[in-house]
């Protein structure tokens, strides 16, 4: 009997409270109406985050690397890597831009691809040409951060040139850019 009187007083919605009530908290509710507070910017929006961050990975990636065996240049290519990949990210989380999500994602993809990948694509013709290609990358193992090092500098070139208001205007309708 003593559960069932608990569990009804537990579970049991509670009766509703008088009109009289409801209209005085209606009242005061409708005076003092709550303002929106501004969302609060997360953690990866500040530049200390990144900074630790980009420490925290080269150094562990570094004493990985070390143990692996790996040369010390290919260690030193490796790091440049992660930096400047890392400095990216950061760029772009704790810049503000004027774009919007999709259309900054588009200048980054689009600078990463076409501008990155033909600057790569350029250097290897160059270095293929002059014979430098067969010394520089004899194990292969500098192709790939190269062609990341490459992609990363087009997305920043990408970033640079969603900033302009004349490519802005290009690309979108005037209607489209705010």
């Amino acid at each position: 009997m003593l559960i069932s009187i608990l569990m009804n007083r537990i579970f049991m919605p509670k009766q509703s409270i008088s009109k009289t009530k409801t209209k005085a908290k209606s009242k005061t509710t409708s005076k003092t109406k709550r303002k929106m507070q501004p969302e609060t910017p997360g953690i990866t929006t500040k530049k200390w985050y990144w900074i630790m961050l980009t420490t925290v990975i080269v150094v562990v990636f570094s004493v990985a690397s070390y143990l692996m065996g790996l040369s010390l240049s290919n260690i030193v290519v490796l790091m440049f890597t992660l930096v400047f990949l890392c400095s990216l990210m950061g760029y772009v989380g704790t810049t503000p831009s004027v774009l919007s999500k999709s259309k900054r994602a588009t200048f980054l993809f689009v600078g990463a691809s076409v501008i990155g990948f033909s600057i790569w694509a350029v250097i290897m013709l160059v270095s293929m040409a002059a014979g430098l290609i067969e010394n520089m990358f004899s194990d292969s193992f500098l192709i790939i951060p190269s062609l990341i090092l490459c992609l990363i500098a087009g997305s920043f070139i990408g970033e640079l040139l969603g900033k302009n208001k004349r490519v802005q205007a290009f690309f979108f309708k005037p209607a489209d850019i705010s």
